[in-house]
């Protein structure tokens, strides 16, 4: 105890005499230490270790000297492993001792083994003077802070790696050898590895076997196989041995390596010239050109043998000849005819018919299988345009099933294809129009039809436009062409063949007329063979053909017409005679039809004059008689209004006829409702006679408007009207069409015949 009280008072005096002496030497740049004067401008001489000059100037200001004086820990004040924290702000410094000392520079050791002083499981012993840490094995230190290294003196030989351990240390040996410090070499021979008598050779991590000749491989465990170059030919099997091999030959084939082929053709086994031909332990007869087949050609060949029968049939042979038995679709002695099953036309719509026997179109025409069998060659596919399906094409695609109208279009199915029929909205005031109603119209934005024509807008070609749909009366692009004609009596309009198309496969007539007349003649068209005639007779249309005179087609429909009202009435020549009838009690379309009373149809369509409301009187311009040429019977010329007369598709208006063609007709309609204003008294009733009015009064008043009194009693003159009638001269042809006393009054009307009233009693 007393030697290391001792120890300890000699390290105190040692450390203090070190301590002056670098006290002594701080701020003595060229050693000098503190000179008198050394330090300038008001600097403090401090003494550091450094060698150099370190002065503080007293204004706070770094000397270029003293520049690293800022940091307080910069000269490790703190003693021993005590760390140096600086505090913020104030240029000082803090010391924090390790277990074991205080102080300001943590230079008292104390006197205690408290907290954990030791590290690394070291044992802390007291001390008189300061504990004392005994260290574990592999650490060192006064704390036994600090672990050593064993890997330091390369302990590990042969490029081994050293891993450090814990008072120790482990060597891990490269490949070849072994030991602590990997200093043996390993024989890898000693196992013996090398079979068959090999010889090993060891070596650096490994070893070699050097093989005998008939072996190899790595330890020499592999036998060489003679037999791996395949020495044996012909399909011979190759045995191996021990330092060789054999060959065990095909049948066929001798020699060594069986190289040798026996030749089995030598015994001529092939009849009636057939030529033999050698093989591997065999022969085959070639019969080609003898007659004969079978396996040494002694049979005879068949007939069928030859294949005489086109398109796969079969052949069977007969006693001296053959029969073909065709497939479905082919016929013929040898089934070389191909029939046609397209020659009926059996695909609808356009289809095309393809005939399954055709093999150049399998594999690239739809509807054909990718490729031809004559099992499949019979019959024939149609090929169907777009929008129609079915075996023959037969069934109409409904393209509107898949809606494609937009906008609220309605969809119209058509043969093939679809049409839309676009609507026009009444909120927003637009038109749609387009194949699919996906188009805005915009034709009529600036273009108006006239006389209440109403603008329909279209889209075609990628282009927009217009079409004025014209009210009765009225034609023309804008509507503009007045179509209405006013026939007065003894009118008449003659139509001549330059005013309207020429002969086509079919023709048509259709006007729309208004009268009050029973009976008129609405239009004529005649030559001297053949002439047709519509007319009204009693209110009722009548459509007449007369051939050579003869009447051939009378049609009539029994509505009566003679309303003042307008009617609509049509005639179409094709190889049957219609006429139709709308107006009136035919509010729909009333119809009759005959077939054409002529050879030829277009010999009607082919007349060429037409004459509407009339016929002329008296001579035409060229002095010829009208009546003279055409030789008709006259019905009473029309009184009304005709409208929107039609040859074809031709409207024939004033402005389309010659000027002398026409007599007694105006632009317009001049007729109106006599009896509006009641012009009839005493009850008595009117009858409107288009150009005026009848009063058929009750008696006692007669006169014009029934205003004059009739005498009492029947005068002595009177006779019964249908004698009036007989015995007049104007009424005596027309007798079979006046039937009641209103027929009679219209034709004295018409005719300007003046009789007393006796006379009508």
């Amino acid at each position: 105890m007393k030697l290391k009280r001792t120890a300890y008072l000699l390290f105190l005096y040692l450390s203090s005499s070190l301590l002056i002496c670098i006290k002594n030497s701080f701020c003595n740049k060229n050693n000098t230490r503190c000179l008198s004067g050394s330090c300038q401008n008001n600097s403090t001489c401090k003494h550091f270790p450094q060698d150099n000059n370190c002065c503080l100037d007293t204004a706070n200001n770094l000397d270029k000297d003293c520049e690293d004086l800022k940091d307080p820990c910069f000269s490790s004040p703190c003693q021993g492993i005590a760390t140096c924290v600086k505090i913020p702000g104030e240029g000082n410094f803090l010391c924090q001792c390790p277990p074991g000392y205080s102080g300001l520079n943590c230079e008292t050791a104390t006197n205690s083994c408290g907290g954990h002083l030791c590290q690394h499981g070291g044992t802390c012993r007291k001390d008189p003077e300061h504990p004392v840490c005994i260290c574990p094995p592999g650490y060192a230190g006064r704390f036994c802070e600090t672990d050593h290294n064993e890997c330091a003196s390369s302990p590990c030989h042969n490029g081994a790696m050293c891993q450090d351990e814990i008072n120790g240390y482990s060597c891990y040996c490269v490949p070849g050898y072994q030991g602590r410090h990997c200093d043996l070499e390993v024989d890898e021979c000693v196992s013996d590895p090398c079979k068959n008598e090999a010889v090993c050779l060891n070596e650096i991590g490994r070893y070699t076997c050097v093989c005998p000749q008939q072996f190899s491989g790595v330890n020499c465990e592999l036998e060489i196989d003679e037999c791996r170059s395949q020495p044996c030919l012909h399909g011979a099997t190759c045995q191996d041995a021990p330092g060789g091999y054999s060959c065990d030959c095909a049948p066929g084939f001798l020699g060594e390596h069986c190289e040798l082929s026996v030749n089995e053709c030598e015994s001529q086994p092939c009849l009636h010239g057939g030529l033999c031909v050698d093989g591997r332990n065999s022969y085959h007869c070639d019969c080609t050109g003898s007659g004969f087949t079978g396996m040494h050609c002694e049979s005879l060949i068949p007939l069928c043998w030859s294949k005489p029968c086109h398109n796969d049939a079969t052949c069977e042979d007969t006693v001296d000849s053959y029969i073909c038995h065709c497939r479905p679709g082919y016929t013929g002695a040898l089934c070389e005819t191909d029939i046609n099953e397209c020659s009926s036309n059996p695909c609808q719509f356009g289809g095309e018919c393809v005939e399954l026997s055709s093999e150049d179109l399998y594999g690239n025409t739809a509807g054909l299988p990718s490729s031809f069998s004559y099992v499949g060659a019979s019959g024939y596919v149609c090929i169907c345009q777009p929008g129609f399906t079915g075996i023959h094409c037969e069934e109409d695609v409904d393209e509107c099933l898949l809606h494609p109208c937009l906008n609220g279009g309605t969809c119209e199915n058509l043969p093939g294809n679809y049409a839309c029929h676009c609507p026009f909205d009444d909120t927003s005031r637009t038109f749609y129009g387009g194949e699919n109603c996906s188009e805005i119209l915009l034709g009529c934005t600036h273009h108006q039809c006239l006389n209440n024509g109403k603008c329909i807008p279209h889209f075609q070609n990628g282009q927009h436009g217009f079409t004025c749909q014209c009210p009765s009366g009225y034609a023309g692009p804008l509507c503009e062409t007045v179509t209405t004609l006013s026939f007065g009596s003894n009118g008449f309009l003659w139509v001549t063949s330059g005013s309207h198309t020429g002969i086509g496969p079919e023709c048509n007539i259709s006007l729309r007329f208004q009268t009050v007349q029973p009976n008129a003649l609405l239009l004529i068209r005649s030559n001297k063979d053949v002439s047709m005639k519509l007319e009204l007779l009693n209110g009722c249309v009548h459509l007449s053909v007369e051939v050579w005179n003869q009447l051939k087609v009378l049609l009539s429909i029994s509505h009566n017409t003679s309303d003042g009202e307008w009617h609509f009435v049509e005639v179409t020549i094709t190889e049957t005679l219609t006429l139709a009838l709308v107006g009136g009690s035919c509010k729909e379309k009333c119809t009759t039809k005959s077939s054409v009373p002529v050879e030829n149809h277009q010999s009607i369509c082919a007349l060429q004059d037409s004459f509407l409301g009339g016929l002329p009187m008296g001579t035409t311009n060229n002095s010829v008689s009208v009546l003279n040429i055409y030789n008709v019977p006259s019905t009473p010329s029309f009184v009304g209004c005709l409208q929107d007369i039609r040859f074809d598709l031709n409207h024939i208006t004033l402005e389309n006829v010659s000027s002398g063609l026409s007599s007694n007709v105006k632009a317009g309609c001049l007729g109106k409702d006599w009896c509006e204003s009641q012009p009839c008294q005493n009850r008595g009733r009117c009858i409107n006679l288009w150009q005026g009015y009848q009063c058929e009064c009750d008696r006692p008043y007669t006169g014009s408007n029934c205003l004059k009194g009739e005498r009492s009693g029947v005068p002595q003159s009177a006779v019964p009207l249908s004698r009036a009638i007989s015995n007049h001269p104007g009424c005596r042809p027309l007798l079979g069409n006046i039937r009641t006393p209103q027929d009679l009054c219209w034709y004295l009307f018409t005719n300007e015949i003046k009789w007393h009233s006796h006379d009508m009693y």
